[in-house]
């Protein structure tokens, strides 16, 4: 079983993006620094989004031109929309996620499209990336869930996993926005994109919301997935979601995957002390466990 996990680093995005503090461009910039030096290789850094929807995000293009990029380190940005890639494009980035939603109910409040209306779109988005030579990664949200519709049926999923297959799309991410998933859904669902999938690298966006995110990243990986989406201090949560917490914090994943024998290449302590810091910037506690473990002398973390 290849032991290898990449994570993808989602606290400059999904993590903030929810926050009642905007960071300044140069906090962020220290941010994305810092995770690359911690031994991060992939790193969503902006969503290409209105800034009066998501002030948050109002910076993107400074700060994905202003970013100092290393080598062998994927830079990426989201979009829900073709102007989103021209705006993602612009800014310089290579790699983009063009990303839509399972639910028609969640589309609408979170992309002002009806399902149909975001298929047509992620069409035209996913088009434009490969005539600009970008490598596109392709996304499904609410894919294990909605808070306003309920179950989403497998069926549907898997149509939809086969509609972005379709497109030619690269990579090919699927979100548990809500944190609705269990780990016995994750395994099934997973084993059946798995087959659509064949080659095509396939990840997992995973919230904390019920406390099964870290159940849930155990099923995926016994399904043969070995991309994470993951957020320093447990940071996250989607204005569009009703009750939407935390990503599954980058330490705390990555801590039971180096005891389980997976290997990650990532220094915890260096992340766990970014976590420190956005607790401070914050002035609250974040949902991570071992950022403050690591900060105690007499505690033996194993």
């Amino acid at each position: 079983m290849n032991n290898q996990v990449t994570i993808e680093e989602q606290g400059l995005r999904d993590g903030i993006q929810n926050l009642d503090v905007i960071l300044s461009v140069e906090q962020k910039l220290h941010f994305i620094d810092s995770l690359v030096d911690a031994g991060i290789k992939r790193i969503q850094i902006a969503s290409f989004v209105h800034p009066k929807l998501v002030p948050q995000m109002a910076d993107a293009e400074a700060v994905c031109k202003r970013v100092s990029k290393k080598d062998g380190i994927i830079y990426s940005g989201l979009v829900l929309n073709l102007k989103g890639v021209e705006r993602a494009i612009t800014a310089g980035l290579d790699h983009i996620s063009c990303s839509i939603s399972a639910s028609d109910t969640h589309s609408q409040k979170n992309a002002r499209k009806k399902l149909a209306e975001a298929k047509a779109a992620f069409l035209e988005m996913v088009k434009t990336c490969q005539e600009n030579n970008i490598r596109a990664r392709g996304g499904i949200q609410c894919a294990f869930g909605c808070r306003y519709e309920g179950v989403i049926a497998k069926e549907h999923v898997l149509d939809m996993v086969k509609f972005h297959l379709d497109t030619g799309i690269e990579e090919l991410a699927l979100a548990d926005s809500t944190g609705m998933a269990n780990p016995m859904q994750i395994e099934e669902l997973m084993n059946s994109v798995k087959e659509l999938a064949g080659d095509i690298p396939l990840i997992l966006h995973l919230h904390n919301t019920e406390s099964k995110g870290y159940a849930n990243v155990y099923a995926a990986l016994r399904s043969g997935v070995r991309i994470f989406d993951t957020a320093f201090g447990g940071l996250g949560g989607c204005p569009f979601i009703t009750s939407a917490t935390g990503n599954i914090a980058t330490e705390d994943t990555i801590h039971m995957l180096h005891q389980m024998g997976y290997e990650t290449g990532i220094d915890i302590n260096k992340v766990a002390k970014l976590s420190l810091e956005m607790q401070g910037l914050l002035g609250h506690e974040l949902q991570s466990k071992m950022y403050s473990l690591l900060q105690k002398d007499d505690i033996a973390i194993i």
